[in-house]
């Protein structure tokens, strides 16, 4: 018996022992993870964004000492004043909270420096909170519950794709950017569609001012970002005789359909026709983007627009979530060269905005990693066309080229560069007064460019470019280009221009 005691005392002394042991490294495992997490987290960090960081730690204290704060944060996110579910913290600084301090003074009470905060505000005017929408219902704007949910701060970098996330107690980590979170966070970033008007570049600005601030205006970069014209912007298009106009498809049965030579913006803009072979400029119609839609292999076509920071890595799965949920929807730029006559060409900008869901087919898959439970995709499955309706402008050959140049870009950052553009265009010469009928009018004068010869010249454009923007190429439209190019029972066939990385239709649109 005393043999057995002696081996259960020994046996029980072994297995504290080990059990300590266990502990202690147990322990250090911690200890040491936690560095190497600090040390990870510190790296991705560069000087301007070290700025959001301390910005993002003040508010995930005032997030959770307020729940007016959340409230406001909530509820002007689904105003989508930019059309994304996103606040700009310039206008909500001077808003009360509880005890009649503003969120400034929150912030600044938490973040414990007038001067560190000044530096926040003076590098970061367009500093913008996102409520993300975060797959299968886990959060988003509309369902945040601002009484139990105390969200977690997310910081959108331009040096890497991982996100740095800072807990409600202050610790951090990263989210490695093939997963998407499923818990409750907001995010810190730049605007992509605001501007502050007091930028040389953006002075003349022509959109609404949504705030004049400190001696800044912050205006819209462009009209389709302004979430107060939402409904006028938004179109449907398909392709087919009742929704077509009229015009577009008698100018296909006039020359296409039958085989006849001429051009149909020829009967579109001047109503010339073989046997009415002169006709002036008619401003009924305009040049109009009409679809958009990304090209080739679909998980290159994503990382092409969503990787920021290099090539993406083979990993059996995409390198970024789609959407990039830390960023919102995607921003494009669209660029049309126009030139003319006088050998100066125009430059004009237009904008969109796309979801995710407006450009890929795409499933979530479910997984888990060793900290909460996470998203991330193992396949897009396709890609899909978006209807758009962008007006361009009235296309009169006797002001400018028979041809125009259009390119894309995703945008990433807005500030430009100016550069210089120039190439060889062709100008029609077939114009001049007609006094047939008794009073004289400046008409178009046959068929495509008549008798007279088509001149040459080199015309260049003074164009911008946007330094960090994913550029997807250029397509030229031609005045020529027939904009109909087949027919099937009632459904008709319209051009379109591809870049390689996208395609775009481009038709004349009735505006009056």
């Amino acid at each position: 018996m005393k043999a057995d005691f002696k081996f259960l005392v020994w046996s029980f002394f072994c297995l504290c022992l080990f059990s300590s042991c266990e502990n202690q490294n147990d322990n250090s495992f911690d200890s040491a993870n936690m560095e190497v997490n600090e040390a990870k987290v510190d790296k991705l960090y560069d000087a301007n964004s070290n700025l959001k960081r301390e910005f993002g730690k003040a508010l995930v204290k005032s997030l959770k000492e307020s729940r007016v704060l959340r409230d406001l944060i909530k509820n002007e996110s689904l105003k989508m004043f930019d059309n994304d579910y996103e606040v700009l913290y310039q206008i909500i600084k001077n808003e009360r909270l509880e005890n009649n301090i503003s969120v400034r003074e929150s912030l600044l009470k938490n973040l414990g420096s007038e001067s560190l905060l000044e530096q926040i505000e003076r590098n970061n005017p367009t500093l913008t909170i996102l409520v993300p929408v975060l797959p299968e219902n886990s959060f988003s704007a509309e369902l945040w519950d601002t009484q139990s949910q105390i969200p977690k701060v997310a910081i959108r970098l331009n040096t890497s794709n991982d996100v740095p996330i800072i807990n409600q107690d202050g610790t951090e980590e990263i989210i490695e950017a093939r997963y998407i979170p499923s818990f409750p966070v907001i995010v810190l970033k730049d605007s992509e569609r605001i501007i502050p008007s007091s930028n040389s570049t953006n002075k003349n600005s022509k959109t609404n001012i949504i705030g004049y601030i400190s001696g800044v205006s912050y205006k819209f970069l462009d009209d389709c970002f302004d979430g107060s014209k939402r409904l006028k912007n938004e179109t449907a298009r398909t392709v087919n005789s009742t929704l077509l106009d009229s015009k577009l498809i008698t100018s296909y049965n006039i020359y296409t359909a039958l085989n006849v030579d001429g051009w149909q913006r020829d009967y579109i803009y001047y109503n010339i026709t073989p046997g009415i072979p002169r006709g002036s400029i008619k401003y009924d119609f305009q040049e109009t983007i009409k679809s958009f839609s990304l090209q080739g292999n679909a998980v290159a076509a994503y990382n092409k627009i969503a990787d920021q920071t290099g090539d993406p890595k083979s990993l059996g799965f995409l390198a970024n979530p789609i959407g990039g949920w830390s960023a919102g929807n995607f921003e494009f730029k669209v660029r049309i060269i126009v030139n003319g006559k006088n050998g100066i060409g125009n430059e004009i900008i237009k904008y969109f905005n796309a979801t995710p869901s407006d450009l890929f087919d795409f499933t979530y898959v479910r997984g888990t990693n060793w900290v909460t439970k996470m998203y991330y995709f193992v396949s897009i499955n396709g890609i899909k066309q978006m209807n758009l309706n962008i007006p361009i402008f009235n296309w009169d050959l006797d002001q400018y080229a028979a041809s125009i140049k259009i390119d894309i870009e995703e945008i990433d950052l807005t500030e430009t560069t100016i550069l210089t553009d120039s190439r060889n265009v062709e100008y029609a010469s077939n114009f001049g007064v007609d006094i047939s009928g008794g009073i004289g009018e400046y008409v178009k004068i046959g068929l495509k460019y008549g008798t007279s010869q088509k001149v040459n010249k080199n015309s260049t454009v003074q164009r911008t470019f946007t330094q960090g923007n994913d550029l997807l190429g250029d397509v030229i439209v031609n005045f020529g280009d027939n904009v109909i190019i087949g027919a099937s029972g009632g459904n008709y066939t319209t051009r379109e221009y591809n870049s390689g990385l996208y395609s775009i239709t481009v038709e004349p649109t009735r505006v009056q």
